[in-house]
């Protein structure tokens, strides 16, 4: 995956408003280039966020491509503004 999509999947993840809590942590789906992609945050404490795949034409892909650190905080940052009660 090239970074320009990487960095673009991210950044609408760190304005996603919608989250379904797993037993894996946060997740948010965002699309991008015609694909679904899974942005998930691991458990509080364990890590920086990730991409872990995506679905679209031709199936699903298994992925796992870390963001950065400032990418985690503002993605921390829209699942938590999005889940709080």
């Amino acid at each position: 995956m090239d970074q320009a999509t990487t960095t673009a999947i991210f950044a609408k993840a760190a304005t996603a408003t919608t989250w379904q809590s797993t037993n894996l942590g946060l997740r948010a789906t965002v699309d991008h280039d015609g694909f679904t992609w899974t942005v998930q945050l691991p458990k509080e404490g364990e890590g920086r966020a990730y991409i872990s795949g995506s679905t679209g034409h031709g199936g699903d892909t298994s992925d796992y491509v870390e963001a950065t650190w400032g990418e985690t905080f503002q993605i921390v940052e829209a699942a938590l503004a999005a889940t709080r009660i």
